[in-house]
């Protein structure tokens, strides 16, 4: 096998090892407890596995962490569905309203922009949506545009979502619309379902595939806009001209949280801090160690791999 291929592996077996542990892992517990492997775990080791056995690119073996923080959002659904009677219901509400004056956000603007709905909802839905590609599409539009960042993305996009993933597992939190239906809050909409559902019932099977209906806090759907928004700042360096539009996106995406009943106040701003900081350690770490770990052919010494 041409060690050019597989620079990812070589560079790091640490971490390729450690992913591959978890998927192991991960699915034999899956399967002896009996809850279900996702098709993230299958295809996650069917990668890792394809890219062992196989002549391995090495945009495969890059963009196997961005697979392994689905896994990872699986098995924590699944954790914490199994304790939903844990779950914070009241102290979000009475935050929110310490915080609005007596409000809940979700509640008070889908009550004051009715008269906006048909023009506001669907946009906002498709901002909401765009959560589950925005990183892989942005990874990839760095790994091809920006190399000597893509390893910089990545630490601190698995490490952001695996903060993320642990308070969800030590802090669940119900959210505004599931609240409502459990009759603690007034009516809150789920306009992102209620749109799918217009579409033949997806959006039945959007609410129904939901793996952590209680992974409220933080909002990582506001943490990675904001860890894009600093990492497309980042790569334009001391003068980042317009790329701070960026901050456009988890600022739009927040509202849309809050409008779509999907997220309290402080959810929101909570992962926005969440993706901004990662960014910034990340940033840190990697100026501390980039001396101590020149590589051989004088590409980043934390790159995870270089194209083939």
């Amino acid at each position: 096998m041409s060690t050019t291929r597989v620079r990812g592996i070589a560079r790091h077996p640490v971490v390729y090892g450690i992913l591959l542990a978890y998927a192991a892992v991960s699915t034999t517990l899956m399967l002896v407890h009996a809850v279900g492997v996702t098709s993230d775990h299958a295809l996650l080791l069917i990668l890792v596995i394809a890219a062992i056995v196989a002549p391995a690119r090495a945009i495969v073996w890059d963009f196997l962490p961005f697979l392994s923080v689905g896994v990872m959002f699986s098995d924590v659904g699944t954790m914490v569905e199994r304790h939903t009677e844990a779950a914070h219901t009241l102290a979000p509400i009475t935050i929110e309203r310490s915080l609005l004056g007596g409000n809940v956000a979700a509640v008070w603007l889908q009550d004051h922009l009715r008269a906006v709905a048909a023009v506001i909802d669907v946009p906002l839905a498709l901002v909401y949506i765009s959560f589950f590609a925005a990183p892989i599409v942005f990874g990839l539009w760095v790994w091809l545009r920006h190399r000597d960042h893509f390893a910089l993305f990545v630490a601190a996009y698995v490490g952001m979502m695996a903060v993320g993933f642990l308070v969800h597992v030590i802090y669940p939190e119900t959210p505004p619309w599931l609240a409502a239906r459990d009759g603690v809050l007034p009516y809150v909409d789920r306009i992102t379902v209620t749109l799918l559902n217009h579409l033949g019932g997806v959006g039945r099977l959007y609410s129904g595939a939901d793996p952590a209906p209680y992974g409220a806090m933080p909002a990582l759907h506001v943490a990675v806009p904001s860890l894009i928004a600093a990492t497309a700042i980042g790569i334009r360096g001391r003068r980042p001209g317009r790329a701070w539009l960026w901050v456009l996106y988890p600022l739009t995406m927040a509202f849309a949280t809050l409008y779509l009943g999907e997220h309290y106040l402080l959810d929101a701003l909570a992962g926005m801090t969440l993706g901004f900081l990662s960014y910034a350690v990340a940033t840190l770490v990697r100026r501390r160690a980039r001396p101590a770990r020149p590589a051989a052919d004088g590409a980043p010494g934390l790159s995870l791999g270089r194209a083939a």
